[in-house]
């Protein structure tokens, strides 16, 4: 099955059209890095593909699409994107935030670097004409506090009414949705990371997975 876009358009695009450096052609291992003090990490990636690329350091990116509206985070990215070459030429697209420490706050806010972060991912493989198969969300962390705690339990307790989702589900993997005026569901999938000094380490191993 062949592309309806030559790579050397793609190519063009890329390299002539966007900033210098804004994506990155990448083999299947890379490092991808946090520098924030509060929540230095490395994160190694494996993945199975050999033809993927790289956006790195996103919320750092000039990428603000200023026809969004103001105050619904969509102005907000995560650290890193990947689009990773699968079969038949379709694309998936990988979304990576990386933190020390995911509370109920903390977790509200990666959830609109996601949503935004998606759109975004679209707006691009739109413009690289990528046809995106998947869309995986990943975060990374050393602590995560969700539930709420046992001397309050009305917390627990959902609204009557209301299709809610605990916080633990979302986080988990099984319940994500992301609201697009419908309720669109995602993968989501937390890394361990472990302190090594005053870095956080860990890794994506879809790579190793598959063999």
């Amino acid at each position: 099955m062949q592309e309806n876009i030559p790579k050397d358009k793609r190519e063009y695009i890329m390299n002539e059209l966007m900033k210098k450096g804004f994506i990155v052609h990448k083999s299947n291992e890379m490092l991808l890095l946090e520098t924030e003090e509060s929540g230095a990490s490395e994160l190694n990636v494996y993945l199975t593909s050999e033809d993927n690329l790289w956006i790195e350091n996103v919320d750092k990116q000039k990428t603000e699409l200023l026809f969004f509206q103001t105050g619904k985070s969509l102005y907000k990215r995560v650290d890193h994107m990947i689009y990773s070459r699968q079969k038949d030429n379709k694309w998936k697209l990988y979304l990576i935030e990386m933190k020390s420490c995911v509370g109920e706050k903390t977790w509200q806010d990666v959830k609109g670097k996601f949503r935004a972060s998606y759109l975004l991912g679209l707006a691009i493989a739109g413009m690289l004409e990528l046809s995106i198969s998947e869309t995986v969300m990943y975060t990374t962390f050393e602590k995560v506090l969700l539930k709420p705690p046992e001397t309050m339990p009305s917390a627990r307790r959902l609204p009557s009414g209301r299709n809610m989702v605990r916080m633990e589900d979302e986080w988990n993997g099984g319940r994500l949705c992301l609201n697009f005026g419908e309720r669109v569901p995602f993968v989501h999938i937390p890394i361990q990371m472990n302190r090594i000094n005053d870095m956080l380490v860990g890794s994506l191993e879809e790579l190793r997975k598959a063999e």
